[in-house]
């Protein structure tokens, strides 16, 4: 309360949630993960954020979330590849 700074930055009410961290995740299928959360906001709608995860490039869980994004890819239909011979 001394601090003549203090008393204009705390009236302000100038706090913003974290942008950035680190979260550790369990998965059943592949095990832990530990990615990077970054959020933006969303201008046209302020009450909004884009949440992006992300694991480190060459990273074990960049690996188990490409073995997740496999194990829940839609298998795609082989194409018949054969030439009729009429």
């Amino acid at each position: 309360m001394k601090s003549a700074d203090f008393r204009v930055l705390w009236a302000r009410h100038d706090v913003r949630g974290k942008t950035r961290e680190a979260k550790l995740f369990h998965h059943a299928q592949v095990g832990d993960l530990e990615l990077h959360v970054e959020a933006f906001t969303v201008n046209g709608a302020p009450t909004q954020q884009l949440i992006v995860y992300q694991a480190e490039p060459g990273s074990t869980s960049a690996d188990a979330l490409a073995l997740l994004g496999s194990l829940s890819a839609s298998p795609v239909p082989a194409q018949d590849t054969t030439m009729g011979t009429d």
